[in-house]
C-alpha cells in the first residue's frame, strides 16, 4: 500500500503550530466548577492546573503547582509544598491561599458544582456541601480542641438522644461553612489537607480539575462572567482566547505559565461537532488533526481499523442506563432487575457497535490493579419475564408508558434502538426514545426529569472509588437518585481502610450490593478508538484518555525515516 493510502484522508500538516480537535458536544460552561462533561474536561484540564498533573503515558501524578507532597500519619493528612514561580495568566502569583479559596468555592453549596463530591474525601467536605449543622461553643466558652465532641455534626434525629442532647447543652447549632473545609495555608507556599479518613490514593486524584486553582481576582471582579474570554484568567498551560458558541473554542499559551518552555503549540482549536459523519469528513479533508474518542461514526470503524492513524486501547469508562428509582415503576426492584436481565450486552458490544467494546455486567471497568469486580448479573430473559410478572406486569401488560432519553449522537441512537427492541421482544413493554442536545440532556439528568437516561462515566483517577462514589450520596452526578445507607457505609469503611487488600474487599462488597439493587443497567465498557494525524506527537493512548496539550507538538518531519545510531 502506498504511504499516503496507509492513512485516512489528507496528509498535509498545518504550517503553524496549531492543533485542531473534533471535540464532541458544545461545552456547557467554561467555569471548571460548573460542569462535569467530557468535552468541557478537554478545556479545563489545560486551562486550569492544580497540585499535580498526569504523566501523558503512565497517568502517574507529576508535580505541577506543587513541587512535592508527603504524609506522615497514615494518609490522614497531606502536606503539599508549592512552587514559587506559579503564575496566573494575568501575571499574579499563585499561592497556598488561592488553593484554599478555590477548594472552598467548589464545595460551597451556592456554587452547585457537579464535582463537589470529589472533595468529600477532604475533612468536612460532605458536611459543607450538604448543609449540615454542628455544635458550636456557647458565647464566651471555648471547648478543649481535644474534646471528641468538638466539632460534632448533629442532625435533628441525633438531638432526640438524651445523651447527645446533654452534650448539646450550652452550645449553639450552626451550619458548616466552606471555611470548615480541611485545607489550610500553613504559609504562602505550603498547603495542608486534612482527610476524613486515611486516603492513600489522594495524590492520584489531585490532577483532576476539581482540585485546580481558580482566579479569585477575576471571579470577585466579574462574577459569573469571569469565564468569558474577555475576562478569564487561567492557571494552566493554556487560556481561552476565543469562544464562538457552536463553532469553536480557541486556546492559546498562558504567557506566565511556570513550564512555558515545554509548550510547543501556539493555538488549539476545539470544534463542537456532534455529528460523527461530519467529524470523519473534516478529518479526511485535513480540517482537524484529532477526532476524540467516541466521536467516530460506528459504521466506519471496521473500515478505519486498517489505517495507521486509527488509534485504540483500553479505556476506564463504562456506558450504562440510569433508572429513575424515585419514579414508578422503577421504585420496584423486580422491575429494575428485569430490565437489566433482558438486555443482551454482548450483542450490543459486538454486533450493534463492534468498535472493540466489551459487554458490561459490573459498574467498575477492568484495569485497576488488585481489584477484582464481583460477578454481575448476565443476560437471562426468562428470569426477566418471571420478575416482571411478579411485579404485576405479566407479558408487559399494564406496564406504564416510559421514555428513554439520550443525547444526540449516532452511537447512542444505535444502542437505544437495540435496547428498545430487546425490551419489547423479551418483556412486551413499549419504550419511546427521545434524543436531546447535550446541554439540555445534562440538565434533564441532573434534575432527574426522566424515566431512563443514557449515561457514561470515565474514571477521574484509576481507582474503583471514582465509579462507586457516584451513588454514595445524593449528588448532581448521582443521576438515578439511588441512596442506600448500607452502600454508603461500606464505602465509608473502605475509604477509612489503609490496607489495600481489605479496602478492595470492602469496595467489591459495595459494588456487589449496588448491582443487586440495580439502580443502573451496565451496558458495555468502552474501548479507546480515535483518529490522530501522524504529525500529532505526544498524544498517547492511556486508561483515562488524558492528553495534556502542553506535551503535544506538531512534528512536520514525521515522514523522515528514523536511522538507528551505531553503538
Amino acid at each position: 500500500m502506498p504511504a499516503d493510502e496507509a492513512y485516512f484522508g489528507k496528509l498535509t500538516p498545518p504550517t503553524e503550530n496549531i492543533l485542531r480537535i473534533a471535540n464532541g458536544a458544545e461545552p456547557r460552561s467554561l467555569d471548571p466548577h460548573r460542569s462535569a462533561g467530557v468535552p468541557e474536561g478537554k478545556i479545563f484540564k489545560n486551562t486550569c492546573e492544580g497540585l499535580a498533573e498526569y504523566d501523558p503515558r503512565t497517568l502517574a501524578p507529576l508535580p505541577a503547582l506543587a513541587l512535592d507532597w508527603q504524609t506522615g500519619d497514615g494518609a490522614k493528612s497531606w502536606v503539599f509544598r508549592l512552587r514559587r514561580d506559579g503564575r496566573f495568566s494575568d501575571g499574579q502569583k499563585i499561592t497556598a491561599h488561592d488553593f484554599v479559596y478555590s477548594w472552598r468555592r467548589i464545595i460551597d453549596p451556592n456554587t452547585a458544582s457537579p464535582y463537589a463530591s470529589l472533595l468529600y474525601y477532604v475533612k468536612n467536605g460532605q458536611a459543607i456541601a450538604e448543609g449540615r449543622f454542628r455544635l458550636a461553643a456557647a458565647q464566651g466558652f471555648v471547648p478543649d480542641p481535644k474534646d471528641p465532641t468538638h466539632p460534632l455534626a448533629l442532625g435533628e434525629d441525633d438531638l432526640k438522644d438524651p445523651a447527645v442532647a446533654k452534650l448539646a447543652a450550652g452550645r449553639a447549632r450552626v451550619p458548616y461553612t466552606p471555611a470548615d473545609l480541611g485545607i489550610t495555608a500553613l504559609d504562602d507556599y505550603t498547603v495542608r489537607v486534612e482527610m476524613e479518613g486515611p486516603t492513600a490514593f489522594f495524590p492520584k486524584m489531585t490532577p483532576h480539575y476539581a482540585f485546580c486553582v481558580v482566579p479569585r481576582q477575576a471571579i470577585e471582579k466579574w462574577g459569573d462572567r469571569w469565564s468569558e474570554p474577555a475576562h478569564t484568567v487561567a492557571s494552566g498551560a493554556f487560556r481561552v482566547v476565543e469562544y464562538t458558541p457552536y463553532s469553536q473554542v480557541v486556546l492559546a499559551p498562558n504567557p506566565h505559565y511556570w513550564d512555558r518552555a515545554r509548550v510547543k503549540l501556539d493555538r488549539v482549536y476545539l470544534l463542537p461537532v456532534q455529528e460523527t459523519a461530519q467529524n470523519a469528513n473534516l478529518y479526511r479533508a485535513g480540517e482537524v488533526d484529532v477526532i476524540t474518542s467516541g466521536n467516530l461514526p460506528p459504521t466506519l470503524v471496521r473500515e478505519l481499523r486498517r489505517y495507521r492513524d486509527y488509534q485504540t486501547g483500553t479505556w476506564f469508562n463504562t456506558y450504562y442506563y440510569d433508572l429513575n428509582v424515585r419514579r414508578k415503576p422503577f421504585t420496584d426492584l423486580r422491575v429494575r432487575r428485569a430490565l437489566n436481565l433482558a438486555v443482551d450486552k454482548r450483542a450490543i458490544a459486538e454486533k450493534f457497535l463492534g468498535r472493540g467494546e466489551q459487554p458490561a455486567t459490573t459498574f467498575v471497568p477492568p484495569g485497576v490493579a488488585g481489584y477484582v469486580p464481583p460477578a454481575g448479573p448476565g443476560y437471562d430473559p426468562a428470569a426477566a419475564r418471571r420478575l416482571l410478572a411478579e411485579a404485576g406486569f405479566p407479558g408487559g401488560r399494564g406496564f406504564p408508558k416510559i421514555t428513554l432519553y439520550y443525547n444526540t449522537q449516532e452511537a447512542h441512537r444505535t444502542v437505544a434502538e437495540a435496547v428498545q427492541r430487546m425490551w419489547k421482544q423479551e418483556l412486551g413493554i413499549t419504550v419511546e426514545l427521545q434524543n436531546e442536545e447535550w446541554q439540555t440532556f445534562q440538565a434533564r439528568r441532573e434534575r432527574r426529569d426522566y424515566d431512563i437516561a443514557r449515561d457514561a462515566w470515565i474514571g477521574d483517577y484509576v481507582d474503583p472509588s471514582t465509579f462507586l462514589a457516584l451513588m454514595a450520596e445524593d449528588t448532581l452526578n448521582n443521576h438515578p437518585g439511588w441512596v442506600d445507607p448500607r452502600y454508603s457505609e461500606l464505602l465509608k469503611r473502605a475509604n477509612a481502610e489503609a490496607d489495600d487488600t481489605k479496602r478492595n474487599a470492602l469496595l467489591r462488597e459495595a459494588e456487589a450490593y449496588m448491582l443487586d439493587q440495580m439502580p443502573i443497567v451496565p451496558v458495555y465498557f468502552y474501548s479507546l478508538f480515535y483518529l490522530k494525524k501522524p504529525w500529532v506527537d505526544g498524544w498517547y493512548p492511556n486508561l483515562l484518555d488524558e492528553h495534556p496539550f502542553k506535551f503535544v507538538r506538531i512534528d512536520r518531519s514525521w515522514r523522515s525515516p528514523t536511522v538507528a545510531r551505531t553503538p
